[in-house]
């Protein structure tokens, strides 16, 4: 095991596998601070990889900020993202630290998601995300995943597969017809299908089904499908449409007869900026029993995707488990309550089930430190963590 087998450190101790997850990354940290200049260090201490804590899908990486290619129903416009797209504002390195010292991250188990609030591809993004990816993979060990509406050309693919062999690449694609009203300035749907098909000979490769647009993506699916099976695509993703008012007035004014599906299928109207999740299960049925069909692999979410990519498993959530269950790894007690013992909790019970982990503190102890404590193990660990306080 890695972290095993970079022990013992000095004075001849020998450490247990999650606080060896610990050590491993306090080291990146010491070496990224002896190239690092103080300002960079300081304004990666205020950014915020340094402490978000990962979403289900993995922590998100920022590549850049804003996005051009305007597609109607993205959501990061009415987080105060521009429609112009700039790079990040650390550099590479300075990125890198800041994700050494987020206490959530774990080396080697955190999943890495590049391109939530950008096209992380984008001409303007696309050098500094591809070094961004080397050095991730390079210094931390996160699963690579990147989701994406650009053209797969051979020079992104070929640097993808030498960095992250295991990588796992998300195409977006929600419709083929409605591709100009949806997504006006994205490449065409189709170029992106037959590029897809060229790095799924390379690279773990799935057309990325989300939002799921109604009355548009399900009425396209055999089309979809059947270029998939053209281009030799076995995996797809998939995933549901939520809505702002903002993102309601722009399917209005571009598509009335969408705007009304979608209006049709809202358990409530948002507000303002809220984001809203419209009622699709009958249209995910409908793809599900077509991929069958088609022989097509399908994910009900990203990171379920990224987890068979690198042939891992995992149990964190209600949706598990995922992936290969040879890779189900036994928890020892004896690394929780070292794990426990190195942050200084003192705890009276540690109870490991076969998909969960359960324990009982001996003292009160705050909530943050609770929410570290179980979401550090559940990294950690790919299982359910529950802490009860005393």
């Amino acid at each position: 095991m890695l972290f095993r087998s970079i022990q013992p450190l000095e004075g001849g101790v020998v450490l247990g596998k999650i606080v060896g997850f610990i050590e491993f990354k306090d080291r990146v940290r010491r070496s990224l601070e002896n190239i690092l200049s103080s300002e960079v260090i300081e304004k990666a201490k205020r950014d915020s990889h340094s402490f978000r804590s990962p979403r289900p899908c993995g922590m998100t990486i920022h590549t850049g900020i804003g996005c051009s290619n305007m597609c109607i129903y993205c959501y990061i416009y009415d987080m105060g993202f521009p429609k112009t797209v700039e790079l990040y504002p650390l550099p590479v390195e300075g990125l890198v630290y800041a994700l050494s010292i987020n206490p959530y991250i774990v080396p080697t188990k955190t999943l890495a998601a590049y391109g939530s609030v950008t096209e992380p591809l984008n001409p303007v993004t696309r050098d500094f995300s591809l070094k961004l990816i080397e050095y991730v993979y390079r210094y931390l060990k996160l699963p690579t995943q990147i989701s994406t509406k650009s053209i797969l050309d051979e020079k992104i693919v070929y640097s993808l597969a030498n960095v992250d062999p295991r990588c796992s690449i998300l195409v977006t694609v929600t419709s083929i017809d409605y591709a100009k009203i949806l997504e006006p300035r994205a490449p065409s749907p189709i170029e992106r299908i037959i590029y897809a098909g060229y790095a799924s000979k390379y690279l773990h490769t799935s057309i990325f089904i989300r939002p799921i647009i109604p009355s548009v993506t399900d009425s396209e699916i055999d089309k979809i499908f059947k270029l998939l099976t053209e281009y030799s695509i076995k995996n797809i993703v998939i995933g549901s449409l939520r809505v702002s008012k903002n993102i309601l007035t722009k399917l209005k004014q571009a598509s009335p007869s969408i705007y009304n599906e979608v209006l049709y299928r809202l358990p409530r109207e948002p507000i303002k900026k809220q984001q809203i999740a419209i009622y699709d299960k009958d249209i995910r049925e409908k793809i599900i029993r077509k991929a069958k069909e088609y022989q097509i692999k399908i994910y009900t979410s990203a990171c379920q995707a990224n987890i068979d990519a690198h042939n891992e498993f995992c149990n964190m959530c209600l949706k598990g488990p995922c992936g290969d269950i040879n890779k189900w790894e036994t928890v020892e007690e004896d690394d929780v309550a070292e794990f426990l013992e190195y942050i200084k909790v003192r705890y009276s019970r540690v109870t490991i089930s076969k998909d969960s982990v359960y324990i009982e503190l001996k003292d009160k102890v705050s909530k943050d430190k609770i929410e570290y404590i179980e979401k550090f193990l559940k990294q950690s660990l790919k299982t359910i963590v529950k802490v009860k306080p005393r």
